[in-house]
């Protein structure tokens, strides 16, 4: 209403009373003034001589730190190996791959679900904790979860609630720690390399079946992380029809495209490396290759940020893709060249994510950044999906290397989208 003094975000002492505030300390009360957040002094929105009204973190970074890890150990664990224990289960390729579709497929529901209620009631750490326990207590039905439609209902209902986790931890780290967030994103990295590095050779001498107590070992941790978590309290969301503006949808197209390309590398990877011959303890030494130049490029993403357009970058990260897909497919049997094509990963993941992550909430509406978080997850599991879906049906029609060569096709086509739509930063709409 005109006159009224501006809306602002009380962070505090949460009352003892109070049912949604669970467990933690809060920060100290602060006033949320637009352009004094880390984040916006991050993406350059910060007004000249802003006053920074970054809340006190009691419980330091180690609590998120700790999040990332165990979240991205699990997925370190289920993405490389996953396959090979659904094929010790009896399930053949189009079986497998229909199968870590609807895996993917949750991942297009469950950000925005858990992303539009947390920005909804504003307390953002009850839904995570909430999500964590719950994805850990499903996961605990996998040993008896016999026969497809049984193993697709409990792989759909733990990684609902284990991808729901995310968004909200996304957008509250960016919001407080924006100005650290490569660097405690950069523990999910450090957990993924080491679950796949570990794991592998664990795998040859004990079976596909120890990735189940693994990952569920690991949920368990993430749970026990969301526990010292800081209750943050956000904004109500305005309830304004679009979190985002709509110059990022090509964007966003670009998006579903990549995850569409890296359909068949996470679903058949592991199993296309395994028909040539390598072993669990090389085929893991090969994820892990990609994920370390991954974490390089997370830790100096800044660089890149500050001597080239956001435009530039993503066109620069697709052309590696299709570079990437190529390699895979025409030389399965050159170590050397499979090592290079891992290397890739820095920039078609790592670069990729950074680039993703900073235009989303730059364009992120107030009160609207899980949601907005949520809306880019869902794009990439909406691909993530349709790629797994189609990589069991390519990998029958076309063969293992026309499987790859159609995933750099799909890249290109994400390239084309990028350099032909500029993807500028533009100011945000309020």
């Amino acid at each position: 209403m005109p006159g009224q003094a501006p809306q602002t975000r009380i962070i505090g002492r949460p009352r003892a009373r109070h049912p949604l505030i669970l467990l933690g300390r809060a920060p100290c009360a602060r006033s949320a003034v637009p352009g004094n957040s880390p984040l916006d002094r991050a993406v350059g929105c910060a007004p000249p001589g802003g006053v920074s009204l970054s809340p006190r973190r009691p419980h330091g970074d180690w609590p998120r730190s700790a999040f990332y890890a165990c979240y991205f150990s699990a997925l370190g664990a289920l993405v490389p190996y996953w396959p090979l224990y659904l094929r010790q289960r009896g399930f053949g390729p189009r079986a497998l791959g229909d199968l870590m579709a609807l895996l993917a497929l949750s991942r297009v529901i469950a950000p925005y679900v858990g992303g539009a209620l947390s920005d909804y009631f504003g307390h953002r750490m009850t839904a995570v904790r909430g999500g964590a326990i719950l994805a850990f207590a499903c996961f605990l039905t996998i040993p008896w979860a016999h026969g497809f439609v049984a193993m697709a209902a409990v792989m759909m209902a733990f990684s609902f609630f284990w991808y729901a986790t995310l968004p909200p931890v996304e957008a509250s780290t960016l919001a407080f720690h924006g100005d650290r967030y490569g660097r405690i994103r950069l523990w999910g990295s450090i957990g993924f390399i080491i679950a796949v590095l570990g794991l592998g050779p664990v795998l040859g001498r004990f079976g596909a079946a120890t990735v189940v107590p693994v990952i569920a070992m690991l949920l368990f941790g993430l749970w026990l992380a969301t526990l010292g978590l800081a209750p943050f309290t956000s904004p109500v969301a305005s309830g304004a029809r679009r979190p985002i503006q709509r110059g990022l949808l090509p964007f966003l197209a670009a998006c579903f495209l990549m995850q569409v390309s890296y359909g068949p590398y996470y679903t058949f990877y592991s199993l296309y490396l395994a028909h040539y011959g390598y072993s669990t303890a090389a085929i893991g030494a090969l994820w892990a290759l990609g994920v370390i130049c991954e974490v390089l490029v997370f830790w100096q993403a800044g660089r890149f940020f500050a001597h080239f357009r956001e435009s530039r970058l993503l066109a620069f990260t697709f052309a590696l893709a299709v570079v990437r897909w190529v390699l895979i497919a025409l030389f399965p049997r050159s170590w050397p060249l499979l090592a290079l094509a891992q290397t890739f990963h820095a920039f078609t993941f790592g670069l990729y994510h950074a680039v993703a992550v900073r235009l989303v909430s730059r364009f992120a509406a107030p009160g609207a950044k899980a949601r907005a978080q949520a809306i880019y997850g869902t794009a990439a599991g909406a691909g993530a999906a349709a790629g797994a879906a189609m990589s069991g049906y390519l990998w029958v029609a076309l063969g293992r290397e026309g499987m790859f060569l159609a995933a750099a096709a799909v890249a290109a086509v994400g390239f084309a989208i990028i350099a032909r739509r500029r993807i500028a930063p533009v100011e945000p709409a309020f």
